[in-house]
């Protein structure tokens, strides 16, 4: 792991500490799990957002000689 240093409003203190409490776990675990969190829910939106591209894609022939006279009519 990596230290390191943040600054948080007091109210963010006040909840992450509350969340620890109730956690049994410290306030850099409480936000070592938000991050976590985050993370995963960004990786599944850019995971359905590139399954969406696939299924939006145009059939076609990967060797197709005169792409661009089609492209370009």
């Amino acid at each position: 792991m990596i230290r390191t240093q943040i600054l948080v409003k007091e109210e963010q203190h006040r909840y992450l500490h509350q969340q620890a409490i109730v956690n049994s776990t410290s306030i850099s675990g409480i936000i070592r799990k938000l991050i976590d969190e985050r993370m995963a829910e960004t990786i599944n939106q850019q995971s359905l957002g590139g399954s969406q591209m696939a299924e939006l894609a145009a059939d076609g022939p990967a060797e197709y000689k005169h792409h661009d006279e089609d492209l370009y009519r």
